[in-house]
Order: structure tokens, then C-alpha cells, then sequence
């Protein structure tokens, strides 16, 4: 009997018929139509789906110039025969020419390393980023951005409005830049840093926030903190909260996280992913926010589902042909596994 192990991904959701599916496989196990995510994005048409698998090695840099859906493999995959996560470096969105935006474009599943515009100063507006790993940052270049689900390092709003931060662990850097009060900043956790830097009228609710640094309130104003936890190593530490010159209630200083595992207080994002950020029934932020669920990236309107940033399709997982040896004529016996995602 000969085995195959490689990660195949299955569409389960509806498009319309003039949508495209296509598939990415740089490595040795499986295969794909294309070997280069750029090559299929630009043999795609408006609306098409680009599925990349899982490798050891990064498709490298993307540059997208119209709206596509790019769907990963995960970004620290667990539970399949090779656990290989979908890799690239940075995504680039056209800016350059207003027939060929890639507004409305999907990005989910894969670890990459930062989101940034090219070619131009145009707006590109609608985008949703979900269950990605961002190693350094996302710059935001329009507005109805969707950001949820996430592992990242920062998030620059570049005052841009319509704006959903939710349901991401973010690091030391934060987030930058935001003047509109349509922009939502909610059930996030952040670790320790800044959290905010030069935001004004924003909402912030139901996050958890972790040894804030000594300038944590500098250049923030008039946001709305509703909600919030703020965890320290040291009562003594306890700052104002919410910062001078915001308003807002419920907001809690504590040195009791009461997550279900132990989690360091100065954990690095890559850490992160390690670590179960259940709450406690007996925690603060149980059942606390705003919507009555719970404080953290469990809570609100789009609870964290993993944190792996395996997608929710369903994965064949593995593949055996049964056959050691097939006649001519003869039939091909396949067995393989497969799983569901959430």
C-alpha cells in the first residue's frame, strides 16, 4: 500500500458561475494548479477563489489589483499528517488604477508578514482580514475594513472610518492613527504596550488589556472605554482607566487574568498562539461585556474559533491509495480522512 499525505481544501460554500476556484502548492506533498500565489492571482477574474496550501516554504510577496478571496491553510496548524502552514511575506493591495482595485477582497489563513498599499494613493475599501498571522503590520487604505480573528503586531487605521478591530490578539505596537468615531475597537486582547497610540473618538469595549506601558494613555482623547480589564503584575502599577480626558464605565484593574492556563504577562505574539484564552467562570471578564458574553477574543460577535487560523471549510486531512500495484484497467482504491472546521 502506498500513502499520500497532503492538505486538500473543499469548497462548501455557494458562488455565483462565473467564479473560479483555483489551487496553490509549492511543496513536494500534493499538488496544485499553480506552484506561485502571484501567477494564480493574476490569471483570476473579478471574484474568483484562491485556495493556498500549507508549505515549508513562503509563496512570497502578493500583489492583488482586484477583489479576490484568498483562503490559507492556517497559520499554526495543528492536527494534520504535516501541520504545514500557508506562508507568505507581505500583501499588497493596487492602489494605482480605480478600474482595478482589489476592494472587497477576503484574506483568511495564512501567516504573513504585512499588509501595505502599492502603486498608487487611491482608497480600497471593504476589506476583511480573518484568522491570519501578521508578523509586523496592517495598513488600513480605506474604510469597511473588517478586521477579526487575528493574530497581529499593529493595526494603522490611517483615520480612516467604518472601521472593526475585534476578536484579535494584538502586541506591544497596537493600534495607530484614528479619528472617526465609526471606528470599533472591541473584544480584542492586547498585549503589553501602548494599546492605543494618536486615536481620538473611537469605541473601545470589552478587551483585555496587559501590563500597559507607562505612556499607554499619551495622545488618545475622547474615545469611549466601555468594559475593558486591565491586568498588571503589581497593584502598585494601576493606572488611570480609562485614560485622562476619555470617558466610559465598567472598566476593571486587576493582577487576576483567571484564564483556564497559566499565560505570562509580557508573552510574545507568536507565544500567543500557544495558549488557551479561556475564561474562568470565576474570572472578572465572565459573562461581563457589554453584550453579556464574555470579556476577550471568546466574546461579542465574532468569538475566536481557533487559534491555529484554520478556516472554516472542511480539510482532507489525509490520503491513502490502497493499491500497491493497479493493472490496467484496474480501479484506484483511495481511503482518506478528513475534518470540519468551526
Amino acid at each position: 500500500m502506498k500513502k499520500i499525505y497532503f492538505l486538500f481544501v473543499l469548497a462548501v460554500t455557494a458562488f455565483t458561475a462565473t467564479a473560479t476556484i483555483r489551487t496553490v502548492n509549492n511543496g513536494s506533498v500534493g499538488a496544485g494548479q499553480y506552484t506561485s500565489v502571484q501567477t494564480a492571482v493574476d490569471a483570476s477574474a473579478v471574484g474568483d477563489t484562491i485556495y493556498i496550501h500549507g508549505s515549508q516554504t513562503s509563496y512570497g510577496d502578493v500583489t492583488l489589483n482586484k477583489r479576490l478571496v484568498l483562503i490559507g491553510a492556517g497559520h499554526h496548524v495543528k492536527g494534520t499528517q504535516f501541520n504545514f502552514s500557508t506562508l507568505l511575506n507581505y500583501i499588497y493591495l493596487s492602489q494605482g488604477n480605480s478600474t482595478t482595485l482589489p476592494t472587497g477582497s477576503t484574506i483568511k489563513g495564512i501567516n504573513f508578514i504585512g499588509v501595505s498599499g502599492s502603486g498608487g494613493s487611491l482608497a480600497v475599501n471593504n476589506i476583511t482580514l480573518e484568522r491570519n498571522f501578521i508578523s509586523s503590520n496592517v495598513s488600513i487604505l480605506g474604510s469597511g475594513w473588517i478586521c477579526r480573528n487575528n493574530f497581529a503586531n499593529y493595526f494603522a487605521v490611517n483615520n480612516f472610518k467604518n472601521t472593526i478591530i475585534s476578536n484579535n490578539v494584538i502586541s506591544s505596537s497596537g493600534i495607530y492613527y484614528s479619528d472617526k468615531p465609526s471606528v470599533i475597537v472591541t473584544n480584542n486582547i492586547f498585549l503589553s504596550g501602548n494599546f492605543l497610540y494618536t486615536v481620538k473618538y473611537a469605541t473601545v469595549t470589552n478587551n483585555i488589556m496587559i501590563e500597559p506601558s507607562s505612556s499607554y494613555d499619551a495622545y488618545n482623547s475622547q474615545n469611549t472605554w466601555n468594559k475593558n480589564i486591565m491586568i498588571y503584575a503589581d497593584p502598585a502599577n494601576y493606572k488611570t482607566f480609562p485614560p485622562t480626558n476619555n470617558t466610559g464605565v465598567g472598566n476593571v484593574n486587576t493582577v487576576d487574568a483567571q484564564f483556564t492556563t497559566t499565560i505570562p504577562l509580557n508573552i510574545t505574539l507568536e507565544d500567543a498562539t500557544k495558549h488557551d484564552w479561556t475564561l474562568l467562570a470565576t474570572s472578572l471578564g465572565f459573562k461581563y461585556g457589554t453584550d453579556g458574553t464574555d470579556i476577550g477574543i471568546y466574546g461579542g460577535s465574532y468569538p475566536s474559533p481557533n487559534t491555529t487560523g484554520a478556516t472554516n471549510i472542511p480539510q482532507i486531512t489525509s490520503m491513502d491509495i490502497q493499491n500497491s500495484v493497479l493493472p490496467q484497467n484496474g480501479t484506484l482504491n483511495i481511503e482518506f480522512m478528513a475534518k470540519g472546521q468551526q
